[in-house]
């Protein structure tokens, strides 16, 4: 039984180096690989751009006020720095909702207001303070920075971090990557949920009520979800729509993965996970140009010996066709 299956797999192969060169002059001959294409990335506003002000000790702090929060990078100019010269120079510490305070060439910098629509950075020196007023946030730009309420920053499954603001136009949540301040999605009244098989589930809870709440997930916690509330909009501000009463939403069924998992039959396509290997059988690793990939089980019947001796038939055949062929094509030049 090994012997002529080991017979017709050395047969295969021996037709396998005859018939390559023929085959793969045919391909060469009728097919063209296209060169790979050239994609050109787009162009994205600069990360790192904002306002630079001189603070003194030959820094500037460069002030931010995007999706990922109010930042103050501190970096090195030298004393002789002017307002529109370069300031993408050394960078000493950076100052964000997790670092509000530190010190650099013996000043001590402090971001001031940080959860609000307008922060503060203040530069102390032997005593004396001085405050330079950071950009206003998204939603400060659009309705006041008077009219924003303060952020509540939440912890999510994973690196991810949610900022929950009310601003005139209802609840909103912007979601960032906690350790690479990359901005992830943003939910809003009229947009308040994650797609089902996102990262995690995050949605806001009754959006267009007077009472609106954030639910999201907590993995390996006693209770899967938990809920918080928005900030109170500031006094004397008041939104844009009408409230309206909304129905109970019934909590998620399940929470996905932040590490999506591949299904246990994805190798076999039908559908259910292959069967384990019985102990009456033996596995074989042939050697030699065999091996590459080829795996050999020995059966307790002869179907492996009447399958070996079909698969040396249908070989020899084909090989003799391949050689006749090859001798007209000869005789006809």
């Amino acid at each position: 039984m090994r012997t002529a299956l080991r017979a017709s797999l050395a047969t295969a192969v021996l037709a396998g180096a005859l018939l390559t060169p023929a085959a793969g002059a045919a391909y060469a001959a009728t097919t063209t690989v296209p060169q790979a294409a050239t994609v050109a990335p787009e162009n994205a506003p600069d990360r790192f751009a904002g306002t630079p002000v001189h603070i003194g000790e030959g820094l500037v702090a460069v002030l931010r006020h995007e999706a990922e929060g109010p930042e103050a990078w501190i970096r090195v100019v030298g004393p002789d720095w002017k307002p529109g010269e370069n300031y993408m120079f050394r960078v000493l510490t950076v100052l964000d909702r997790m670092n509000i305070t530190d010190t650099a060439n013996g000043l001590d910098v402090e971001i001031t207001k940080v959860n609000s629509a307008a922060p503060v950075l203040t530069v102390t020196k032997a005593g004396v303070t001085k405050s330079f007023p950071m950009p206003l946030s998204e939603a400060g730009r659009t309705h006041g920075a008077r009219c924003v309420s303060s952020t509540k920053r939440l912890g999510l499954d994973g690196t991810l971090v949610a900022d929950l603001t009310t601003t005139p136009d209802g609840p909103q949540v912007q979601l960032v990557d906690g350790v690479t301040k990359d901005p992830y999605k943003k939910l809003t009244r009229t947009g308040p949920a994650l797609a089902k098989g996102d990262l995690t589930v995050a949605r806001i809870l009754n959006p267009s009520s007077a009472d609106p709440s954030f639910e999201y997930a907590t993995p390996g916690q006693a209770d899967p979800f938990e809920t918080a509330l928005f900030p109170e909009l500031p006094k004397g501000c008041t939104f844009t729509y009408s409230f309206t009463d909304e129905a109970p939403t019934p909590k998620p069924s399940a929470t996905p993965s932040a590490r999506p998992t591949a299904p246990a039959a994805a190798a076999t396509g039908t559908g259910s996970a292959p069967k384990a290997q019985t102990a009456g059988q033996t596995t074989v690793v042939p050697k030699g140009g065999v091996a590459a990939g080829a795996e050999l089980t020995e059966d307790r019947d002869d179907s492996t010996t009447a399958l070996a001796g079909a698969g040396l038939v249908a070989i020899l055949a084909g090989l003799g066709t391949a050689l006749l062929v090859r001798r007209r094509a000869d005789a006809r030049r």
